[in-house]
């Protein structure tokens, strides 16, 4: 065998700690090596540097924003936005002005039509229960100041505090009326444009001349419109749709007319709690003393809470009436 080519027991005799390891590479580039000794990169030319990495390090990328552009957020708000103005618009609660009123009256769409028929009964009870309520508080507080006067004057004091204080609640009874006759003209400016609709809708469907039962029967508290009124509601009695004979007969009956009692008495057996409820409000209205005890046996055994409480109040009603 030859010997090889490189024998670390050639080398010279070094100092301990200078003697190289034979495991070591032979070559041996160390700290102090000149750049000039390493390499040159093909692609530049240059000398490598070892203090630099070997590829350039790659930018960063940019942090893309996670936040929605604004016309999503936007658009997202708008959704809730629109349904709800939909549902407003087609909304029947939703208060009219008498002018909108009038002009939906000649509407050929029958959803405005019924919209305004709506307004002008519910805005009449409305203005009258507010009334109503309006009296009942100043009653409550005309008995109140009335006993402590009682209790802490006497003579001619009493006398006189009494006199004073009946003025002020005549006073205050002028100003409620007074009140409630201004909202009531104002929405009698609407009578003539039912009076015209109901005369002329043969055609119509009768759930809208159902609804034109209601408006014409607030008008009983018009002097110029309460007659033609009635004979509207009379005719109607006679109307093919049995739901629109019934309206009739019961805004009838805020007339005083008995003309639709058998409409009204038939109404107490409807399978309907709506209709026995509107029947035994019509019936205290109009009805006889016999009819009473009819009304007593609802109050009692009518499967419906509100039934229940509409039929005693008709019997508190006709209780000990005169026929």
């Amino acid at each position: 065998m030859n010997k090889p080519r490189f024998d670390p027991k050639d080398l010279p005799d070094l100092p301990v700690g200078d003697k190289p390891d034979p495991s070591a590479s032979y070559i041996d580039v160390g700290e102090d090596s000149p750049d000039t000794d390493l390499p040159v990169d093909p692609i530049t030319g240059r000398p490598g540097n070892a203090d630099e990495p070997e590829f350039p390090a790659l930018a960063k990328p940019a942090e893309k924003s996670t936040r929605p552009p604004w016309w999503l957020v936007a658009f997202t708000l708008l959704i809730p936005l629109a349904v709800f103005a939909v549902w407003y618009l087609n909304w029947f609660g939703r208060p009219l002005s008498v002018a909108t009123m009038n002009d939906y009256l000649t509407s050929s769409n029958d959803k405005d039509v019924a919209h305004a028929l709506i307004q002008i009964a519910k805005q009449a009870q409305d203005a009258a229960e507010e009334a109503r309520g309006n009296q009942q508080r100043l009653d409550i507080r005309y008995k109140g100041a009335l006993e402590e006067i009682r209790g802490s004057k006497q003579g001619p004091e009493l006398a006189a505090a009494i006199k004073e204080l009946e003025e002020q609640r005549l006073q205050s009874s002028r100003n409620i009326d007074e009140q409630h006759s201004r909202a009531f003209s104002e929405l009698e400016l609407t009578f003539e444009g039912v009076l015209n609709l109901v005369r002329n809708a043969k055609s119509r469907a009768p759930a809208l001349i159902e609804a034109a039962c209601g408006a014409l029967g607030v008008m009983h508290r018009s002097t110029r419109f309460r007659e033609p009124a009635r004979t509207e509601l009379v005719k109607l009695m006679r109307h093919e749709s049995k739901v629109v004979q019934r309206a009739a007969a019961c805004n009838l009956a805020s007339f005083g007319d008995r003309s639709g009692r058998d409409f009204i008495l038939e109404m107490l057996d409807d399978s309907d709690p709506a209709a026995r409820a509107n029947g035994a409000i019509a019936l205290s209205r109009v009805g006889l003393q016999s009819d009473a005890q009819r009304l007593k046996q609802l109050s009692e055994k009518d499967p419906d809470a509100k039934v229940r409480e509409f039929a005693y109040q008709g019997y508190a009603a006709l209780q000990g009436k005169v026929d």
